[in-house]
């Protein structure tokens, strides 16, 4: 157990430093990467990576997928704030050597329209972006009480309709840890997001010398931007049977940390009754769902309240076989 205790300090120790190294308040990219996949975690408020389990792991802390029984898909949808949507997918398989996973994940924006400084209220075009990431993951444990897990993932941003712009492309790495403590039903995590290079736009934009309002615009490419790389330390418990309170908190790169408080309970073998509450964040705050269990099928829902933004709703369905 101490040794266990030390390599989990250890791997603290490291995500934080990484994510105070990497980037500035502000600066990162690639923000999709870090909203939340399936409604159980949403439900939670997000406080998930100590009970993360089954291929929605991959999302969350890739060391859950060691609770794969044999296989199973996951398959999620996002309706998130200013008309955009997220829809993701995972599948895990277990093998002698570990759980193996792949995700994709993608947010559409929708057609947006296209203004420009001399048109301010819009040119009558429009044009549209999506962010798309995939990746595969591998979950193993190491003990009967340790885990660990990492994902690998290929982040793509583009947009259409837009002369000049070409795809950025990148790679952002996951690792991820649950210890059982051994005291009664306590449980840590420690997961480390989206690390990797920074990322950049193909193409160029023409941006006239400074002082000038008019002329020969000069060529420029675009800025690179970091990636948005994240920190969560969780911990769960379960102070009764068929119920469990779980705590993450949060360190980005490019903002404040965060507390996200949840719980679940389960006042029937197939019904789930889950809430929390989001602590630091600019607008949201109380979350609440519901799930359900039976042959294989796992289907949840969630809602969370989003301030002046409105709120989101989240489908998942989890099939295990």
């Amino acid at each position: 157990m101490r040794k266990m205790l030390i390599t989990f300090a250890a791997l603290a120790i490291v995500c934080a430093s990484c994510a105070f190294a990497v980037g500035k308040e502000g600066t990162s990219g690639a923000k999709f990467l870090n909203v939340g996949v399936g409604a159980r975690a949403a439900a939670m408020a997000d406080a998930y990576d100590p009970i993360a389990s089954g291929p929605e792991a991959v999302f969350w802390n890739a060391a859950g997928l060691v609770n794969v029984e044999n296989q199973g898909i996951s398959v999620s949808d996002n309706e998130w704030i200013a008309d955009t949507r997220m829809v993701a997918g995972a599948y895990a398989r277990r093998f002698g050597f570990g759980t193996v996973g792949f995700m994709v994940q993608s947010l559409m924006y929708g057609n947006m329209d296209e203004t420009t400084v001399g048109k301010p209220d819009g040119t009558g075009n429009t044009f549209s972006a999506m962010d798309m990431a995939a990746g595969v993951a591998l979950g193993r444990r190491l003990t009967d009480r340790f885990s660990v897990g990492g994902v690998v993932k290929l982040v793509r941003m583009s947009f259409s309709d837009v002369e000049g712009v070409d795809p950025a492309m990148g790679v952002a790495f996951d690792v991820g840890t649950q210890y059982m403590t051994g005291f009664r039903t306590l449980r840590m995590a420690i997961s480390l997001q989206n690390l990797g290079p920074e990322m950049q736009y193909g193409g160029t934009y023409g941006e006239l010398p400074r002082n000038r309002e008019e002329g020969e615009r000069e060529q420029e490419e675009y800025e690179t931007f970091s990636l948005p790389v994240i920190v969560r330390l969780g911990l769960a418990y379960d102070p009764a049977e068929n119920m469990t309170v779980c705590v993450n908190a949060a360190h980005p790169n490019d903002g404040d940390e965060t507390l996200d408080f949840g719980g679940e309970w389960w006042p029937l073998k197939v019904v789930a009754i889950r809430g929390g509450y989001k602590l630091n964040y600019d607008e949201a705050k109380y979350t609440g769902g519901v799930g359900f269990k039976f042959s294989g099928f796992r289907p949840d829902l969630s809602y969370t309240s989003m301030g002046r933004l409105g709120y989101s709703l989240k489908a998942t369905l989890n099939y295990d076989f």
